[in-house]
């Protein structure tokens, strides 16, 4: 999914917390996509290579594709999950579940092709080959049933 939908989507289904945790909420559910990506965005601006459109995989980075795996797995996001628990880090749970929410989307919203979600790294490449979240129809029906959900919930 795109890193607007997953801010919009994070904001709307942790609404109840205070604006502060809800912050942190959106960050978290932000994370995997920043420390997968944001290096490659930054040497990209820096060579003014940066662009709007989906990169070619072959010019990508190996680092890349491993932050990738390990920032989208259910299993390293579980591992942290219960060492956050054991160690009573109740506070930063909730706020971990934005995280999670962020693979769950993930789920469903990559293809095969580019970036498929691989849920039980490092024990699999296993993933879900969903509908690609930049198809026109799928970011119109996304962005139509937030706008309808903020509506409701906000206004």
């Amino acid at each position: 999914m795109d890193i607007i939908s997953h801010a919009l989507w994070t904001n709307l289904i942790f609404k109840e917390l205070p604006l502060e945790q809800r912050g942190l909420a959106i960050l978290f559910g932000l994370l995997p996509d920043f420390i997968s990506f944001s290096s490659l965005t930054v040497r990209n601006f820096i060579k003014k290579t940066l662009h709007f459109k989906a990169p070619l995989l072959t010019t990508m980075p190996g680092y890349v594709f491993k932050l990738y795996d390990i920032t989208h797995s259910l299993v390293v996001w579980l591992a942290i999950f219960l060492i956050l628990k054991i160690f009573g880090y109740s506070w930063w749970l909730i706020i971990y579940y934005a995280w999670g929410l962020h693979i769950l989307m993930d789920i469903f919203t990559h293809t095969t092709a580019f970036f498929p979600t691989p849920i039980l790294w490092p024990f699999s490449r296993f993933h879900f080959s969903g509908t690609n979240w930049s198809n026109k129809w799928f970011m119109l029906f996304n962005y139509a049933v937030l706008l309808f959900l903020y509506l409701v919930f906000y206004f």
